[in-house]
């Protein structure tokens, strides 16, 4: 018989999520964001600049703060890359929500893991240009800053400015790299090698050579009647989605952390799941078995009957392919139930965030359970009828959140799922 576990053992296991920092095309801050997610209006505009650069109209989410945007005009050459700072500040608030004064991280039982879809792209843009143009010589480019340009840059700026003594991890699973990265997270608190991490996710890519290589590939939304309208995810007329920029870092803690520093979490986290589909590098297989398998797998190693379901955030990025295959994958997990499991898109109000999405929509569905609402999906007017699930069109609906399911999806076939349970259902 394998050993017994006792009560301490099992409450220092379980992991929760106590505090929350999201910088977004909405806004910069947690809150701020919330607010203007929920009043239904869409943050992406036009990308002038870009769009001249790319010869045809380009819509965005940009960050409101230009100084923290990689397409801001304003910034000094070689300064820190955006994804850098996106991340510090949403560490920072983060931090001041779980309440933890940052002299109770320099410990070894303290890690981060914080990725990033491509590393520091805008930073990769500027030595280009500067190459290209030669107008730069090569002494005035400080001598470390590749390094920053290297995926791993926003973890090690996190731990060298809290001074953190545990694992510093940085997953690279495309799209699906925010989500990637809090289940790396919660694996070391389950592990017992750390009882407090921060993870999550930034992004800054609003460059003209990501942008450009995505209209290449022909996955980006084009003839929109206006850019809050460009990406319509799970409409009959989506053809792509929009960039966005942003940060989403959360922090978590065992249980047994957080109940000693007297602190009530948001959630916790049930389990989470990783899965392949190989089919295609940009597309995946139309049957969605792959998906349906690991969206069913995670709800059994976490406890949870599929009936128990409040709210499903799903990916949705508003490409034909991406979004029926959701569709079909829901459909092949729970049946005829998954049309009545309430469940959104976020992508149409702020763009897609890439490697940032996966931890900023988590963020959102944490604030969603906490208030009991589930977000909408914009844009959302004249539905596909393949596409034939409960997806929250258009206005936000009041609803009882206690268990909700996270999805998202990365180019390579990268899967991932996330399972949540609101703490005062908890408790």
């Amino acid at each position: 018989m394998p050993p017994k576990i006792s009560v301490t053992e099992q409450t220092s296991r379980r992991v929760v999520i106590t505090g929350i920092g999201l910088i977004t095309p909405y806004a910069v801050g947690r809150e701020q964001s919330w607010q203007k997610l929920l009043s239904g209006h869409s943050a992406t505009s036009l990308l002038q600049d870009l769009s001249n650069q790319l010869g045809r109209p380009i819509a965005g989410g940009m960050i409101p703060d230009v100084e923290l945007s990689s397409t801001s005009l304003t910034r000094t050459p070689f300064q820190n890359d955006p994804s850098i700072e996106l991340t510090l500040k949403a560490t920072s608030e983060a931090i001041e929500d779980a309440g933890l004064e940052p002299g109770q991280l320099s410990n070894e039982s303290t890690g981060c893991v914080i990725g990033s879809s491509k590393g520091g792209i805008a930073g990769y843009a500027e030595l280009a240009g500067a190459s290209h143009s030669r107008s730069i010589s090569e002494d005035s480019i400080p001598a470390e800053f590749w390094l920053q340009c290297l995926p791993n840059a926003c973890s090690q700026a996190v731990a060298a400015e809290y001074g953190l003594q545990g694992a510093a991890l940085t997953p690279v699973s495309a799209c699906a790299t925010g989500l990637s990265s809090v289940m790396r997270g919660a694996d070391l608190i389950r592990d017992g090698i750390c009882d407090t991490v921060i993870v999550g996710s930034a992004d800054a890519s609003l460059v003209p050579a990501v942008l450009g290589s995505f209209q290449r590939m022909g996955v980006l939304a084009t003839g929109f009647p206006s850019p809050a309208q460009a990406c319509k995810p799970y409409d009959s007329r989506r053809n792509g989605f929009v960039v966005g920029e942003g940060a989403g870092m959360l922090i978590l803690e065992s249980l047994k952390h957080a109940l000693d520093r007297n602190v009530t979490p948001y959630a916790e986290w049930l389990g989470g799941g990783l899965g392949a589909d190989s089919t295609h590098l940009m597309q995946f297989d139309p049957a969605a078995e792959s998906l349906a398998r690991l969206i069913t797998d995670t709800l059994q190693r976490g406890d949870v009957a599929a009936t128990e379901l409040d709210y499903i955030n799903l990916h949705g990025t508003g490409t034909q392919i991406n979004d029926l295959y959701e569709t079909r994958a829901l459909r092949n997990a729970f049946g005829d139930l998954a049309t009545r499991i309430p469940c959104s898109s976020l992508k149409g109000g702020m763009g897609h965030l890439l490697g940032a999405a996966g931890s900023v929509e988590l963020g959102f569905t944490l604030l969603a359970m906490r208030d009991h609402i589930i977000p909408a999906t914009l844009n959302l007017e004249h539905p596909d009828p393949q596409c034939n699930l409960n997806y929250t069109p258009c206005i936000a609906v009041p609803h009882t959140i206690n268990t909700a399911l996270k999805l998202s999806f990365g180019f390579g076939g990268h899967l991932v799922a996330g399972l949540l349970r609101n703490w005062q259902a908890t408790r």
